[in-house]
This record gives C-alpha cells, structure tokens and sequence, in this order.
C-alpha cells in the first residue's frame, strides 16, 4: 500500500509538470513584434513533445514560433510561421536549454491597439513526450501496467540526468582544483618576488647610507 501511494505521488508530479501553459501575447509591427521566450534545460538525446495552439481572436495578428538551444551550436529544432495549431517532436543534440520563441506580429493595414492572442504551449519531454497508447495496443496492457510503464521510463531519465549532474560536477570540481593550484602557486610567487624586492631595498638603502656616510 506504501508503494502505491508513492507511485500515485510520482505520477501526480509528473502530470503537474507537464501541465498545459497558456498566456497572451500582445500584437505590434512585424519590425519589434512582441516576443516571449520559455525554456526548459535538457539532456542531450531527449524526446521531446511540443503542442502549441493559438485560440481564436480579432484580426490581423500573425503567430510565428521557432525552437532551438543555447548550446555552443545553437540546435534549430523548429519553426512555424502563421501558427494555429502544431505538435512537434524532436531529439534534443546537446546538453542545453531549449528555447521556444513565439512572437506576435501585427499585419499591414492594422493599428497597433493592444489587441492580443492567446496561445496555449505544453512541453513534455521524457518519458511524458513518449505515445504510450501504441504499445498498450500491441502488447494489450492495462491502464495501470501503462502507467508503471511511464513511471520506469521517468525513473531512468531522472537517473541519466543525475548521472550526468553528477558527470559535470566531477568536471567543474576538477577544474575548481586546478584554478585553486593556480592561485597558491601565484601566491607563493607574489611572496618570494616581495620577499626578494624587500631585500634588494634593504641592501640598496644600506649601500647608499654607507656611501654617504650616514651610517
């Protein structure tokens, strides 16, 4: 009964982070259209699901959406012009955020009177962003062995992820080790070379009283 309830836990997480996102965005001149950016960091080699759909609304507004990353490469993933309604997938190519775009650009002819769209987006990636219901046909599993399914297929992504949290923390601690060698070999130069001018100041500041007859 225990187990049962952490599962029911997990698979109510997992429904609530792949809840559907939906907000307005307001129409101006295609040149500086209004723009809104969501992102969601992923690991390389991830599905990924995307529904976007724009509900109705007045006149003379364009939705344009494109999809990349803010890898090194800049990952393109997808665009649309004059979006409705679209489900994309893709596989993810780097370690990295993936970005979705959407702006809003006003049409010739119209004035810029604060008109808006509203544009429902959801994002699955994962297990989530995997279609189920086509295994569940062919090997003829209940809703609960599906559902145990998704929750295994969950559980694995969330290990590769702290496997490679875990990968890139070794780096950045290896790295953090050599800036610290760095710094305390600096530092034991910085001494010896003060070390050495104080001296050679003591000596020079002798020699010149000593010429001078002060001492």
């Amino acid at each position: 009964m225990k187990g049962f309830y952490v599962l029911s836990a997990i698979a109510f997480l997992l429904a609530s982070l792949a809840s559907c996102l939906e907000f307005d965005l307001a129409a101006m001149p295609d040149v500086n259209g209004a723009r809104r950016c969501l992102s969601q960091w992923l690991p390389m080699g991830t599905h990924v699901k995307m529904t976007a759909k724009v509900l109705p609304g007045f006149p003379g507004q364009t939705i344009n959406m494109e999809i990349h990353d803010d890898s090194p490469h800049l990952n393109q993933y997808g665009a649309r012009k004059n979006l409705d309604e679209v489900v994309l997938r893709f596989d993810t190519q780097a370690h990295a955020n993936v970005i979705v775009c959407f702006q809003n650009a006003l049409d010739q002819g119209y004035s810029q009177d604060g008109r808006t769209l509203t544009i429902q987006f959801k994002m699955e990636s994962g297990a989530m962003a995997e279609d189920l219901h086509k295994v569940q046909n062919e090997l003829k599993l209940k809703p609960m062995e599906v559902e145990l399914r998704r929750l295994s297929m969950s559980l694995d992504d969330i290990q590769d992820e702290l496997q490679y949290l875990k990968q890139r923390e070794g780096t950045l601690r290896d790295s953090n080790e050599k800036m610290n060698s760095k710094v305390k070999t600096f530092s034991f130069f910085s001494i010896g070379f003060l070390v050495v001018v104080a001296v050679y100041e003591v000596v020079y500041l002798r020699r010149f009283f000593q010429q001078k007859k002060l001492i």
